[in-house]
């Protein structure tokens, strides 16, 4: 297949996850490394998209260095993301505005100081887009990192610096000490299976 109909391909991908319910999307990255920020910029941005996403970064940055959490919330709806009524969006909170859509975070939720909220990551070979969903009530400790694809449930409670990658019950409490050891017990299950299949 030719860079123009992955191109194609990619874009219809995209825009039907946009317009869905789908909480994750891939798109495989295909072409030498010298044309990979093209090829990605060319399905995320063709044409005036381009001028979108900058005018919604812009709104972003200067949401980022307001600590006011009623004109933050007002900025960040402006661009798209959903959020609801007593909000609080600490500062210093980074939200992901390639995707504003993909954002919602739930009524009285709290996001804290530096807290990061990706609705998009790039790892070489792929480029994932995901739906961000934060519950009424949830409470998002200082410097976590939320990535895309992620439900947090209400009312649960997110230690500070976790990496938050795999879904949140409601009325759950996450430490980065259990996201360690549910990381390495997925290590140790892989290595494992993989150990299996050798034999």
């Amino acid at each position: 297949m030719k860079n123009n109909e992955k191109i194609i391909e990619a874009r219809k991908a995209l825009r039907n996850f946009l317009q869905g319910t789908d909480k994750k999307l891939e798109i495989a990255i295909d072409c030498p490394a010298k044309d990979r920020i093209r090829f990605i910029y060319s399905i995320i941005f063709p044409g005036l998209h381009k001028a979108r996403f900058y005018w919604r970064f812009f709104i972003a940055r200067i949401a980022y260095f307001i600590d006011f959490s009623p004109i933050k919330v007002f900025l960040y709806r402006s661009i798209g993301m959903k959020i609801g009524k007593g909000a609080f969006i600490s500062p210093g909170v980074i939200l992901d505005p390639h995707f504003p859509g993909l954002i919602d975070i739930g009524d009285y939720a709290i996001i804290g100081w530096g807290t990061h909220l990706f609705t998009h990551e790039f790892t070489g070979d792929k480029y994932t887009a995901g739906r961000i969903r934060i519950g009424s009530g949830a409470v998002i400790g200082g410097f976590s990192i939320i990535r895309g694809g992620v439900t947090i449930g209400e009312n649960a409670q997110i230690a500070s610096t976790c990496i938050v990658y795999k879904d949140v019950p409601q009325n759950y409490y996450l430490d980065s000490v259990v996201l360690l050891n549910r990381a390495l017990v997925d290590v140790y299950r892989k290595e494992k299976e993989s150990h299996a299949a050798d034999i």
